[in-house]
Parts: structure tokens; C-alpha cells; sequence
């Protein structure tokens, strides 16, 4: 064939969008690595609204929802950068009316210090250009940590909602601490519902650490710094962002002190991240943490990623379940025939939370996946009610509702969690196998204690058995003379 005829061809529409592709030289490697996005589905499906916000959407994920819906958690967070600009509010009154009060008119009424105050509230000076000038220019980083691209996302709009739904999350950052830290003194917060409401707060916190629903932590911090300097509050001796954070969020999951266990100096991806390494500074986790596991197969073939044998088959080899007070939740020991495990309360938000922690750390590649591993682990032990009923008999395990809904969770927990080749918890795991290994050699001995355990568990059942036995025993004496009768008379 004349190669001038490959001009005349015409080539089908995905060659020619590919040809321009590499005309303008775009690398398959061009985008940075995003920590920043959906949820899979398969995730959803372990418990959707542990991914699903009651209260707020953040960041560019989640704004193609439903007009009614966005409209109603807009006007919350414009209702914050209104206050935050040093705006008018509304406050009603007992009686139902409605007045607008001023900034200073709240001073005034002694509802809030003055704006020279090093905690005060911002002058009306803060002009929104200067936020919108630096987010404007941390734009394109911005985007790059996002999963998808956002074209359709004009500039105005993108930096608008950086704006917009980053100011309310530090707002409502800093107004909660100042609030509720004991060393702080008040703010006028007493006409917003949110700081009176428990219920409203708890839902806040829950859709503010949902993987979706993030914008990444240096806007925040750039946020937080022009609102200090805004306030004539220096940015050097202003409480962390990170301090700011962990407060807000540790009902969700209580730790003691949790805010001293932050490492300020270490970067940050998001809020997720933020109250995510509040667990991760103790020493045993950091020093387990450092031990990575080559492989998950052990030269027989068996998988060693994972415990082998489920909590009432441990019982059974003689293993002991000891709540351990005082260390952190990853923190999990075995020492000899005994397993110590923090206790675990596990309700709607722990759940919520703990699922947002794997989603985090299985969505990128992460190097230190060490909620993936503590939820296999939890996995691996309970398959039946009774797994469960074991640790809540130790105090291991603290759950209002049925022992079947909390195997069912773990159980889909199973279904998607695959890499176990890394984990913190190897040593431990390890060990375990190989206590058990020790006490169930064989499938006769383990088939002979699980009989024990299920005829001879009371002595009603002890006593049927016995009766059981004596009955067979005359029933087969009964037949042997009737037969041994008849052969002997022909």
C-alpha cells in the first residue's frame, strides 16, 4: 500500500482524541498523587451512612447533590463566614422576634470581648479579598488533591467554595475550643444552635471526618493564619490547628489527653489525617509500626496476615481475655496465654469513624495502614454471637445493641479488605497461631473439645446424655436376648 494513503484514511474519533493527547504532550504520570476521594462502592455497602453527611458537605466531592439539600447546609456555612467577617446576625429572641445585632453591639451587651482582645473575634477590617487572593493562589494544589479533575468547575467557583466551606470549618474549629476549653475564656456563641445542641454536634463531627467530605489541611492552616493576623493574635503562640481539631473531634472516639499525642510538626493531609494520628504517638504502635511484613504466606502456604482460629475456639485452647486500662486503642498485647486488648465501644459514630480511617488509608498507598490492620483483626477473631458475647463478658467490647449486628459489620469488613501484607499487629497474630497450633494438633482433638464443650456444657445436658446411653445399652441387651431366645428354641 502507498503510504500517502494513510492521509486520505480517516480514523475513528478515539484515534484522533488520543493523537491530540500526545500532540500536547500530556504524561500518564502527570497528575501528583491524590489523598482526596470517593468512597467505593463496595465500601458504601458496608455501611453506608458511615460515608453519607447529615450536616454539611465539604470540598468539590459531593456538590452535584440535590439543589434543596446543598441549599440548606449553604446557608449554615455563609451563615459563618458572615460572622467570621464581622457581619450582621440574627438573634432571636424568647419571644420570636427577630433583630439584628452588630459585632459591636454584642460587645456592648457584654456577649463578647473586645476585638483587640487576644482571643477576641475578628475585626470588621478582614476583607474577604484577602481570602479569596490566597486561595486563589493555592488554587491548582488544591486541585491536584483531588481524585477527579473538576473541570467543569470554573476558577471563581473552585476558589469560592475553598472560601466558603474552609471558613466555616475553622470557624467552628476555633469558636468550639474557645467555648468549651476550660483555659479559654467565652465567645458569644450562645445564639447559635450548634454550640447548644449536643446532637447537632455529634452529627457535625461525624460528617467533618468522613474521607469525602476533606479539603486539604494547608488550606486550612492558611485560613487559620490570616484569621489570626486579622485578629492581631500571633500565629507563632496561637493554639495548633491540629489542637483545634483532635478537641473537637475526640468525643467521637475519647482518648485521655488526646491533643498531647499530636506530632505538630508533621505534615498533614486533612482533618481525617489530623484526628487519625492522634492514635498513631503511642510508643508501642510506633515501634511496632517500624516492622514491616515481607509476605503473607508462610513457607507451608498458610496465611499468616490473619488470626486462624475465631474467639471461642481460642477460649477452648485455654487463651484468656484481659481489657487492658490505661493504653491506647491500637495498643494490643499477647503474653502468654493471654490476650490484653483495649476496650472497644462500638455505636454509630466509632463505627462511622473507623470506617473512614480504612477508607483513607486503603484508597492511596499508605504507608502505615494501621486501622486496616486493627479492623482485620477484629475480623479474624468474631464470626459467631458468641465471639462477641466472650468480649463483652471481659469488658473488651462495650455495645448497647444485638452481638449478630456487630459480627454481620465485620463480616462485610471481610468481604473488602484484601492486603494484609503489612500490619503492626503481625507479631501478636503470630503468636496467637502459634499458641493455638500448640493445643489443637489435630482435627480429632479439636472435633473431642468442641464435643465436651457443646454435651457436657451443664449437667442437664450431662445427665440426657447419660440417660441416652443407659437406654441404648437396654435396647440393644432387650434385642440380643430376643434374637439369642429364637436361635436357641430351633
Amino acid at each position: 500500500m502507498d503510504p500517502g494513503d494513510n492521509d486520505n484514511h480517516q480514523s475513528p474519533e478515539w484515534v484522533v482524541n488520543m493523537k491530540n493527547l500526545l500532540d500536547g504532550g500530556l504524561a500518564l504520570d502527570a497528575k501528583s498523587p491524590w489523598i482526596i476521594g470517593k468512597v467505593p462502592y463496595k465500601w458504601r455497602c458496608v455501611r453506608d451512612t458511615a460515608f453519607y453527611s447529615e450536616m454539611v458537605f465539604i470540598g468539590p466531592l459531593n456538590r452535584r447533590l440535590g439543589q434543596e439539600l446543598q441549599g440548606l447546609r449553604h446557608e449554615l456555612k455563609i451563615r459563618f463566614l458572615i460572622r467570621l467577617l464581622g457581619g450582621k446576625l440574627e438573634r432571636r429572641g424568647r419571644d420570636g422576634d427577630v433583630s439584628r445585632t452588630t459585632e459591636g453591639q454584642r460587645a456592648s451587651d457584654g456577649c463578647e470581648r473586645d476585638e483587640h482582645d487576644e482571643g477576641g473575634r475578628m475585626v470588621k477590617a478582614m476583607l474577604l479579598d484577602d481570602l479569596a487572593e490566597a486561595m486563589q493562589i493555592l488554587e491548582q494544589k488544591t486541585r491536584a488533591c483531588y481524585s477527579e479533575s473538576f473541570d467543569d468547575l470554573s476558577s471563581v467557583e473552585f476558589v469560592e467554595m475553598m472560601v466558603v466551606d474552609g471558613c466555616f470549618v475553622v470557624e467552628l474549629l476555633r469558636l468550639y475550643h474557645q467555648r468549651f476549653n476550660p483555659q479559654s475564656p467565652g465567645v458569644a456563641t450562645e445564639y447559635d444552635p450548634i454550640f447548644s445542641n449536643p446532637l447537632t454536634l455529634t452529627a457535625l463531627r461525624r460528617d467533618l471526618v468522613q474521607f469525602e467530605n476533606q479539603l486539604p489541611f494547608f488550606i486550612l492552616e492558611k485560613l487559620y493564619e490570616l484569621i489570626n493576623k486579622k485578629n492581631k493574635i500571633d500565629h507563632q503562640h496561637a493554639v495548633p490547628l491540629e489542637v483545634l481539631a483532635v478537641t473537637f473531634f475526640d468525643p467521637l472516639l475519647p482518648q485521655h489527653n488526646a491533643a498531647s499525642k499530636l506530632d505538630t510538626n508533621k505534615p498533614k493531609a486533612h482533618l481525617l489525617d489530623v484526628f487519625r494520628s492522634s492514635f498513631l504517638n503511642s510508643e508501642k504502635v510506633l515501634k511496632k509500626g517500624k516492622s514491616q511484613i515481607k509476605s503473607r504466606l508462610n513457607p507451608n502456604g498458610s496465611i499468616r496476615g490473619v488470626v486462624r482460629h475465631f474467639t471461642s475456639e481460642l477460649q477452648e485452647a485455654g487463651m484468656q481475655f484481659k481489657k487492658w486500662k490505661g493504653h491506647d486503642l491500637l495498643d494490643i498485647e499477647f503474653d502468654h496465654n493471654t490476650l490484653r486488648v483495649p476496650q472497644l465501644s462500638i455505636n454509630d459514630n466509632t463505627i462511622s469513624l473507623l470506617l473512614n480511617f480504612v477508607a483513607y488509608e486503603m484508597s492511596i498507598e499508605h504507608p502505615e495502614p494501621f486501622f486496616t490492620n486493627y479492623v482485620m483483626f477484629w475480623d479474624s477473631l468474631v464470626n459467631s454471637p458468641r465471639d462477641i458475647q466472650i468480649f463483652r463478658k471481659h469488658g473488651i467490647i462495650n455495645h448497647l445493641g444485638s452481638e449478630k449486628e456487630v459480627v454481620e459489620l465485620f463480616m462485610r469488613c471481610r468481604e473488602v479488605i484484601y492486603d494484609l501484607d503489612l500490619g503492626y499487629l503481625y507479631n501478636e497474630i503470630k503468636e496467637v497461631n502459634e499458641y493455638c497450633e500448640q493445643y489443637c494438633e489435630s482435627k480429632y482433638s479439636f472435633w473431642w473439645r468442641s464435643l465436651i464443650r457443646e454435651r457436657f456444657s451443664s449437667p442437664w445436658t450431662c445427665l440426657s446424655l447419660f440417660a441416652a446411653i443407659i437406654l441404648l445399652l437396654l435396647t440393644l441387651l432387650q434385642t440380643f436376648y430376643t434374637v439369642y431366645a429364637y436361635y436357641r428354641s430351633l
